[in-house]
């Protein structure tokens, strides 16, 4: 039997990873350099490499929640990483006081990277559908969307 899938859960679980790869490769950062991920000086010096962490995050966040998303997948990566904005900027409020916020390209990263992963996940449905002769792409349950989840399983004939 198919599990309902909620979108809420999707979001904060593909903003969990997007704000998880961000973070922690923060953290490794400051702990190579020594310093506290709050040092002004370290965030001047590598934000360059701080806002491509927050991308890829975004990335990848944003390409498995359009996969398990079953509406309109730039939606769903753009809640992703606006949901992972809000909980990088709580975190950090949290942990490092209020200075050390981020900044807008930080807030850009994850977005766009967010909504970046989700088109990519788009254009690489798009071309799956059209190998298969534009037959639906099945969902992991192995069903096609298409399908209803009250009509019975009916194998088909192999006459």
């Amino acid at each position: 039997m198919a599990v309902e899938k909620k979108p809420p859960r999707m979001y904060f679980a593909g903003a969990y990873i997007v704000f998880g790869i961000a973070f922690i490769g923060n953290e490794v950062l400051a702990l190579i350099y020594g310093v506290s991920p709050a040092d002004p000086l370290f965030q001047a010096n590598l934000s360059i490499v701080i806002v491509g962490l927050h991308l890829l995050g975004g990335v990848v966040g944003g390409f498995l929640v359009a996969k398990r998303s079953p509406g309109d997948r730039l939606q769903a990566g753009t809640v992703t990483g606006v949901v992972a904005y809000i909980i990088e900027e709580v975190v950090l409020a949290v942990l490092y006081g209020w200075g050390v916020v981020g900044d807008v390209y930080t807030m850009l990263a994850l977005i766009g990277g967010s909504m970046a992963g989700a088109l990519s996940y788009d254009a690489q449905a798009r071309r799956m559908e059209r190998g298969r002769g534009g037959a639906p792409i099945p969902n992991d349950e192995g069903e096609s969307p298409s399908s209803s989840k009250d009509e019975p399983k009916v194998p088909p004939s192999g006459g």
